[in-house]
C-alpha cells in the first residue's frame, strides 16, 4: 500500500465501488450494500428510466456519509444504455458523478 486518501476522495472511491457491486452477490458485503441495476437488464427503457434513479438514490444513501442525491439526468445514449448524472451530497462536501447502465 503506497498512499491513502481520505475526506472528500475517499468517498468518490466508496461511491465508485457501490456502483460497481452488485449487492446479495458478495458474502463479505451485508445486504444493504452495492446496487440492484442488474434487474434492469431486459426491462423496458422506459421503466429503466424511472427505476434507475430510485435504484442509485438508495444504494448511495446507505452509506452514512452520504445525506442526499440528486439525479440530474437520465438520457438514453444507445438502445439499450443509460447515462445518469447526479449530485452526492456527504458529510465531506458535494461530488458530482456520472454512470452508465446498461439495460440488454
Amino acid at each position: 500500500i503506497r498512499d491513502t486518501v481520505d475526506g472528500l476522495d475517499a468517498m468518490a472511491q466508496a461511491l465508485s465501488k457501490i456502483l460497481q457491486t452488485e449487492r446479495f452477490v458478495w458474502p463479505i458485503y451485508d445486504a444493504q450494500y452495492g446496487n440492484d441495476l442488474s434487474e434492469l437488464i431486459g426491462k423496458s427503457m422506459p421503466y429503466a428510466q424511472n427505476e434507475v434513479e430510485r435504484m442509485i438514490k438508495e444504494a448511495l444513501m446507505a452509506d452514512d456519509r452520504v445525506t442526499g442525491v440528486t439525479i440530474n439526468s437520465v438520457t438514453a445514449v444507445s438502445g439499450n444504455t443509460l447515462a445518469v448524472s447526479f449530485s452526492v451530497d456527504t458529510i465531506f462536501g458535494q461530488l458530482a458523478q456520472e454512470s452508465e447502465v446498461t439495460v440488454a
